[in-house]
């Protein structure tokens, strides 16, 4: 019973194994799958039920998660998905599927980010959009949109200028500067009066130091630039509206000067290399390499990283392969005639010995000689009538692919052994020692390909074709004699281009003639008594080549070729020039003067007021708090209303600020003044000034002395645009804020964040 009971089990098993290999044949991979690991599970023993459960899982996951990478490499990553998930359902812990929709959730992660990256850029904001663009390529440097974006702004940005995190719009500005001999501090007090930035100076830069400048219509960043350059000082920028001046001497820099840690994971070029190509064109000492994932880490400024970033894009390009299509031909034909009649050559006669014991002796040589007791050698005659052709060929034709610069071999043929006997002497005797070595017969080629960057392919090339011709054996060596051809050259084609080379010919003629002398040697009749051999062989080996170019070769922008990287003693990755800023937008506000405050505006225009005395500015607790108040989102032709806000509970006397907006998005209709100043006993006099075409709006707000300070809150002005294009987004900011009091000191606000206001059709 206990037998029959093993029979049943054991056939129920062979059953279900059977019909889950039959499933999976039919496609039905998950029922399939788990009748072969039911069956295994019955019969943890059975080497066959294990073999062919854990074989269908193996080839069943490759197939879907191949079919899913398929479908994500075609754009259609749900699909993608689905396939990952259903590998996960079969087989929880594979490695590839969980792989794969990690990399899934990344590529969706970068699609939004590319999403709103191209909104910055139909903003114009494109120092936003290269910050938010950097992490994009670090992750993925082959995402084709974010390469493309890279691109565009590239063609924005110019060449020798390159936008920064902390250049925002105060640095931007344009200012007038003129001073002869003066102090440092006081230049930069004048600077940062004039700016609104806070510039912090360190307690070890001297009072004495003085400096001339002399600019018209710079920015504020160039400025502060010169002005270091001169008396040897540096910048740390603390944030978008303060800058921190230190000395430049190496103390100072490594206290001050902050460092960041960048980690280069190359793809294509060697990091050992990249390590001292760095450390010799930036003089970087903090770098390390780890082999093992042929990554770069790498310690240093800021500035340094960006140039280094800058360098290893250009070196770490893309390397491409060859798939090299050869076809190598020997044509071997012989022929062989042999016609005539064969003679015999030699004829013996021998005397009958006697006795075969004894030998041959002086009596049988007697006898012989008298009686003609002779043996006599066979006569033979032979007649040759043979007349034999041969083609041979021997094709090889083997596809090689082999990476740039890189060597590619391959033998078709044999490794014969060579056995060599040697004996060596000891004190036990002579030893016998026996050593094979093993010789390359045949078809032996090496390339070394070399892609050039107009796609033509430089090949140097090794061809060698040998046969054993004989073997020769020496004592208790053998070795043979080989007959070889061998060609070496250096070719260039262009990708697709093949090219032939023939030539390499063996001709060989052999006449051999068999005659008898005299009779032989008759014309005609010499025929009958004599053979003639003729036996000639010709080999051509020709060779067949055409490189494929497998993989993009791709020139780097002129932007990754050439940029500035500073001077011996400072690295920058822009150029301190000294751009002119528009004139018409310098002439909007008066900077020369200091920024512009209340009663500054005159006839509606900004223009110096030399008997203006500017307010000295207090530093604390901002006393106006500014706000916006209108709809997030209209569309293309409507009219838009943005209320300014203001509360102070202290109260000021006078304002002044600048409106900036997007003159291609929006069209300013209408200033008006606010109802803050209801409260006041006269009514302000309210100013401003419009420049449609830079999108900027000027507004100063005064009263008469002595009027005191206004509190409260309420309207300080109300903004009408008209929408004349359709943006994603599109941002009003509040800059230059300044109110007074009634003794004229100047009081820091609080501006309010930009007003993003989307732009529908």
């Amino acid at each position: 019973m206990l037998l029959l009971l093993l029979m049943v089990t054991g056939c129920a098993n062979y059953l279900l194994n059977q019909e889950g290999l039959e499933m999976m044949e039919e496609g039905n991979y998950k029922v399939g799958l788990s009748k072969l690991a039911e069956a295994s599970a019955a019969q943890p023993r059975n080497a066959t039920y294990r073999a062919d459960y854990l074989r269908s899982l193996e080839v069943t996951v490759n197939q879907i998660n191949d079919q899913a990478r398929r479908e994500n490499n075609a754009g259609r990553p749900d699909a993608s998905k689905e396939l990952y998930q259903k590998v996960i359902s079969i087989d929880p812990d594979n490695y590839r599927a969980k792989l794969g929709l990690e990399e899934l959730a990344v590529a969706q992660q970068h699609a939004a980010a590319i999403k709103s990256i191209e909104d910055l850029l139909r903003s114009g904001n494109i120092e936003a959009a290269q910050l938010a663009l950097k992490p994009v390529l670090l992750e993925n440097p082959d995402d084709e949109k974010a390469i493309m974006l890279q691109r565009y702004i590239a063609k924005k940005v110019s060449s020798s200028q390159e936008y920064s995190i902390a250049l925002q719009s105060k640095f931007k500005k344009p200012i007038n500067l003129q001073f002869s001999n003066a102090s440092v501090k006081l230049v930069f007090e004048a600077l940062s009066r004039t700016s609104g930035i806070n510039i912090l100076l360190d307690r070890d830069v001297k009072g004495s130091l003085k400096t001339t400048v002399n600019v018209q219509d710079v920015s504020v960043e160039d400025t502060i630039d010169i002005i270091l350059m001169q008396n040897k000082l540096e910048k740390r920028i603390l944030n978008e509206n303060s800058v921190f001046i230190y000395p430049k001497t190496p103390a100072k820099l490594k206290e001050y000067q902050e460092l960041k840690i960048r980690s280069f994971h190359l793809v294509n070029a060697d990091a050992k290399q990249m390590l001292v190509m760095i450390k010799t064109l930036l003089k970087s000492k903090d770098l390390y390499v780890h082999e093992k994932t042929n990554s770069l880490i790498m310690r240093d400024t800021p500035e340094a990283i960006r140039l280094a970033e800058k360098i290893i894009a250009d070196q770490d390009g893309t390397n491409p392969e060859v798939m090299l299509e050869v076809e190598v031909l020997e044509v071997s034909s012989s022929r062989l005639s042999e016609l005539g009649i064969k003679l015999p050559d030699q004829i013996s006669f021998a005397p009958i010995p006697s006795n075969s014991v004894k030998g041959l002796t002086v009596d049988d040589l007697k006898r012989g000689l008298g009686g003609g007791e002779f043996s006599v050698s066979s006569i033979s005659t032979i007649l040759n009538m043979q007349l034999q052709d041969s083609d041979v060929n021997m094709l090889a034709s083997p596809r090689i692919r082999v990476r740039n610069r890189e060597k590619a071999k391959i033998l078709i043929g044999d490794r014969v052994p060579v056995i060599t006997e040697t004996t060596v002497s000891s004190t036990g005797g002579a030893t016998p020692t026996t050593n094979v070595n093993y010789l390359d017969v045949g078809l032996k080629l090496e390339v070394e390909p070399d892609i050039h960057a107009d796609l033509e392919v430089g090949i140097k090339l090794n061809l060698e074709v040998s046969n054993i011709t004989r073997d020769i054996i020496v004592g208790n060596t053998l070795a043979y004699q080989v007959g070889t051809r061998k060609v070496s050259t250096t070719l260039r084609l262009r990708d697709g281009e093949t090219q032939v080379l023939a030539g390499l010919i063996n001709n060989e003629d052999r006449n051999v003639s068999n005659k008898i002398p005299g009779l032989g040697q008759m014309p005609v009749l010499g025929r009958l008594f004599s053979s003639q051999r003729d036996d000639g062989k010709k080999t051509e080996i020709i060779l067949s080549i055409t490189p494929r170019i497998i993989g993009n070769v791709r020139l780097p922008e002129y932007g990754e070729m050439e940029f500035w990287s500073g001077t011996s003693s400072s690295l920058r990755s822009k150029a301190i020039n000294l751009m002119t800023v528009d004139a018409e937008s310098a002439e909007e506000i008066d900077f020369g003067m200091g920024r512009p405050y209340p009663g500054q505006l005159q006839s509606n225009k900004a223009v110096p007021v030399t008997n203006a005395k500017a307010p000295i500015v207090v530093s604390g607790e901002p006393i106006l708090e500014m706000s916006w108040l209108g709809p997030m989102q209209a569309k293309k032709g409507a009219k838009v209303n943005l209320t300014l806000n203001g509360q102070s509970e202290k109260g000021f006397h006078g304002l002044s600020f600048v409106v900036n907006y997007d003159p291609n998005a929006l069209k300013i209709n209408e200033v008006k003044e606010g109802n803050y100043w209801k409260n006041s006993n006269v009514v302000p006099k309210f100013t401003k000034f419009i420049n449609s075409k830079k999108g900027q709006i000027v507004v100063d707000v005064t009263q008469p002395v002595g009027q005191g300070n206004t509190k409260g809150k309420g309207s300080l002005t109300t903004l009408n645009f008209e929408v004349i294009d359709s943006y994603a987004q599109s941002a009003i900011t509040v800059t230059s804020v300044m109110p007074i009091d009634d003794s004229g000191t100047g009081y820091t606000a609080t501006a309010p964040k930009p007003h993003n206001l989307r732009l529908r059709k």
